[in-house]
């Protein structure tokens, strides 16, 4: 298991954050989560793992990009109606 710590031994949001937040998302299916849930989800997880990590935009670039992917599929059903 790989977990990226920074210079200060903090967890940061990495691929492994990343693929537990989609599990999660999934794992709300078909009632997903919306977007700020995500953002908090993982906040509360970095909380959780003792970091004080700050999100970057480009953090907040890849959580809103992984939860476009995990919801894709509603979004693709309400266009055809």
């Amino acid at each position: 298991m790989f977990i990226k710590l920074n210079e200060f031994m903090n967890l940061e949001f990495s691929w492994y954050i990343s693929n537990q937040l989609q599990d999660w998302i999934v794992s709300k299916k078909p009632f997903y989560p919306n977007l700020e849930e995500c953002i908090i989800w993982v906040k509360d997880k970095l909380k959780r793992e003792g970091s004080s990590y700050e999100l970057t935009k480009e953090d907040l670039e890849d959580i809103e990009m992984a939860y476009e992917f995990q919801t894709s599929d509603v979004k693709e059903i309400k266009t055809l109606f």
